[in-house]
């Protein structure tokens, strides 16, 4: 994608409201602001468990799963575990 302002086209486009990346930040937040004043919204996340029993207990973030039914297959007698990091997409 071209950049509206370098081609001439920026005044009255539809990419006119496009922002330069170079511009000071108009963002008020400081690592102080208190949750009830701040600009952006804020939710608490609850504890997770380290290991959960299924893929389908997990969604968001990147859950560590025990994969049961492969290790029962071949006799292992460890835990077999699985780091999902495609979650982090």
């Amino acid at each position: 994608k071209t950049c509206p302002f370098m081609n001439g086209s920026g005044a009255g486009s539809e990419d006119s409201t496009w922002t330069l990346p170079n511009l000071p930040s108009k963002c008020t937040w400081t690592a102080t602001t208190p949750a009830s004043k701040s600009p952006h919204s804020c939710i608490t996340l609850t504890e997770e468990k380290k290991i959960l029993p299924n893929i389908l207990k997990k969604i968001g973030c990147t859950p560590m799963v025990r994969i049961n039914k492969i290790g029962k297959s071949y006799g292992l007698k460890c835990e077999l575990l699985a780091k999902c990091e495609y979650f982090n997409a």
